[in-house]
């Protein structure tokens, strides 16, 4: 009993006596680097001991080549303390030493050599044994990492009309001249719409007439996502899991439709994982996605195939794993995801050649032009959440997305040459936050979290020439908001951010090296999605708000009521004007248009705009009613502003709910006809008045 008692009042003249004695902790650092990084970016490793700055010195940390050569080196640590960025390395092989007297004091730790490299550009993985080296430093990186989900963004604008020559709707593109692919296609008076495992076909010829002349079925395991024309080949975008690989497989399904009836399967193209979206341009379709191979059955000490598999039925029926001399490891990347992207020559009936590259290092936006792909990604740092807690949350990363990496590749046909890469502040909100205009690459993003009191966010413009170098920039837009929605139109950019109130900045960005902010607008609500109506008009779709006080917590907060849609006026840049606007429903209404440009409806002759739309309005103690469904046609112009022309709603006969199956899923035009399309049925209206002409099921 006596010893137990010493023991504790040596604890407790410890605790009281801190200056008398040192506590020395002998720890394992652990460090979070990747292995390669691209002469455009610097290099940075993140330690799990902090580092003290009076010793970020040459003596103590310092570069040297692969042959332990000593050479000059730009070297910062970041305000964490546990951070070293090095800068403007040229192409090489280094080592960074960091002495154990570099290291914070309280720490009893060991030095540190962490190996590199800088390169000019990305090379193949030469063998499977860098392959397996890669995804082993990963798994050691992870040894004690929780990873968190990132926090989802709402998609926003739209795109230019595209031309059509057979007077019929064509898919809502963001850039001319890149096919994006949608749910419903119309070709030839013929409609093509996705319906479960399969695709309906209607001939809508005769709109007093309507038929399904075909259904295209697949296996129940294969769900179709996407639909895309190009000249007389229908293609179906899917996943498809696939029992020989145990994994899922994204397909592209081509059929020939110069007889819309008995559509011709021709060919079946696929690449492991999930596709992340498609687009055509020039004669080639390509497909971008990702895949996650199981690299952690290499801690049973297995060898497994660590190469993405890969899928073309005009060699065979046989899976293929992507030879190594096609796979790449991306710069300043370390998350064990490939991007994948399988380039098909839609020439000749589809019997052109199919190129599939994969590279380590995910992504989860994109953008593309007629030359050019960008894929985005995020970039992670390491949240400590308490100082309480170091010493157990040194061993633990909790990742939250700061910053954007940009990874960009030139495109001629099915060939792809990776160009660089460059990293911007924040996150990037979808591919409407993202153009490209005379080979520069502009990009708006958030930085850090409306909630975060402590660092509130920030909006940015950044400008990156050709080969993603900074050119300009605008930063701190809008504090304590985020970005809604964004519209690239030539040399204006405009941005919506919100968080009480909804601006509108107009933005010049003629000059690259030096955008500007030209004027702001701001109104109740908010707009997240955009689309030009003409040089100087813009449309935005999005929500009314209010604002209420919450008497537990004495503040004010915002929610969101009925629909809305407005004109704006740019034609003066520095004093934008809501011109127009209308109210759409009550509380609780809703359509898809809100996030997903695709179910825009557009008719350039009638100047229509149109989307499907789901009716409600509000009711006590902030219930809401249902009203009814369908989709609403409005004439917008310049000089008139906006006017409803078709309310094709079918009212509530005191449903609860909206029936899903009869919900109108798009709107398209054929000649002088309007179709409605829902997963059980089509409908017809002239498209002068909106007369009903017919209804088709389809069961």
């Amino acid at each position: 009993m006596k010893k137990k008692w010493l023991v504790i009042l040596l604890i407790t003249v410890l605790a009281i006596m801190p200056g008398i004695f040192t506590w020395v902790i002998k720890t394992d650092v652990t460090a979070k680097a990747v292995s390669t990084s691209m002469t455009t970016q610097d290099w940075q490793v993140s330690f799990s001991v902090a580092l003290k700055k009076d010793k970020i010195i040459e003596d103590y940390v310092y570069v040297t080549t692969d042959k332990d050569k000593k050479v000059p080196a730009t070297i910062e640590l970041l305000e964490d303390r546990k951070t070293l960025v090095v800068k403007s390395m040229e192409a090489g092989s280094y080592q960074l030493h960091v002495k154990k007297e570099a290291f914070d004091h309280g720490f009893k730790v060991d030095s540190q050599v962490i190996p590199f490299t800088i390169i000019t550009t990305v090379t193949a993985v030469k063998s499977e044994q860098e392959l397996q080296q890669y995804f082993e430093q990963l798994l050691a990186n992870q040894k004690y990492t929780v990873w968190l989900e990132s926090e989802q963004s709402a998609p926003s604008a739209s795109s230019e009309d595209k031309a059509s020559t057979t007077n019929e709707s064509s898919t809502n593109n963001q850039v001319e001249g890149v096919e994006e692919g949608d749910i419903v296609v119309v070709n030839a008076g013929y409609i093509y719409s996705i319906k479960d495992q399969g695709i309906t076909v209607v001939n809508a010829k005769d709109p007093n007439n309507l038929k399904l002349v075909k259904t295209i079925k697949f296996k129940e395991s294969h769900y179709i996502t996407k639909l895309a024309l190009y000249d007389n080949l229908l293609i179906a975008i899917g996943d498809e899991y696939s029992q020989k690989t145990g994994t899922s497989m994204a397909t592209a399904s081509l059929y020939d439709i110069s007889n819309p009836e008995k559509p011709k399967h021709l060919r079946d193209v696929g690449q492991e994982g999930y596709l992340q979206d498609i687009r055509i341009t020039n004669d080639t379709l390509y497909l971008i996605g990702n895949m996650h191979p199981n690299y952690w059955v290499l801690q049973e000490q297995k060898v497994p195939d660590l190469k993405p598999k890969t899928f073309d039925s005009a060699e065979g029926k046989e899976f293929k794993s992507l030879p190594l001399e096609k796979i790449s490891i991306l710069p300043n990347t370390m998350d064990g995801t490939y991007s994948i992207i399988t380039a098909i020559d839609l020439k000749n009936g589809a019997k052109g050649t199919v190129n599939t590259k994969g590279y380590l290092g995910g992504s989860s936006g994109l953008y593309m032009s007629e030359n050019a792909l960008y894929v985005t990604a995020p970039i992670y740092e390491k949240n400590v959440i308490s100082p309480a807690t170091e010493r157990v949350m040194d061993r633990i990363w909790l990742p939250r997305t700061t910053d954007t990496q940009i990874f960009k590749w030139t495109v001629d046909g099915t060939a792809m040459n990776f160009v660089g890469s460059a990293e911007v502040k924040g996150t990037v909100l979808n591919q409407y936050s993202m153009d490209e205009h005379k080979g520069n690459f502009r990009i708006f993003t958030t930085e850090g979290n409306t909630w975060d009191e402590k660092n509130i966010s920030r909006n940015h413009l950044f400008i990156l020439d050709e080969h993603l170098q900074q050119l300009g920039a605008v930063k701190d837009l809008a504090p304590g908001e985020r970005i809604y929605s964004a519209r690239f139109m030539g040399e204006k950019a405009y941005v919506v951010t919100f968080k009480q109130v909804d601006p509108l900045f107009v933005i010049d960005v003629a000059n690259p090296n030096k955008p500007t902010v030209l004027g702001e607008l701001k109104i109740p609500g908010f707009s997240n999605y955009l689309h030009p109506l003409d040089d100087t008009h813009l449309i935005g779709i999005g929500y009314d708000t209010e604002q209420r006080y919450d008497a537990y917590t004495k503040q004010n907060f915002t929610v969101t009521t009925n629909m809305k849609m407005s004109l704006f006026d740019v034609s003066d840049f520095r004093n934008p004007k809501e011109q127009s606007t209308v109210k759409i429903g009550g509380k609780g209404s809703y359509s898809e248009v809100q996030h997903n440009p695709k179910a825009l409806f557009r008719n350039k002759e009638y100047s229509y705009f149109g989307f499907p739309v789901v009716l409600y309005e509000a009711a006590q103690k902030d219930n809401i009613i249902y009203k009814g469904q369908g989709a609403q046609i409005y004439e917008i112009t310049a000089d008139k502003g906006i006017t409803l022309k078709g309310n094709l709603i079918n009212a509530s006969t005191g449903e609860q709910y909206e029936n899903w199956a009869q919900t109108v899923q798009r709107v398209v035009y054929i000649n002088d006809t309007l179709y409605t399309i829902a997963r059980n049925e089509v409908k017809s209206y002239q498209l002068k008045d909106f007369k009903h002409l017919d209804t088709l099921t389809i069961k």
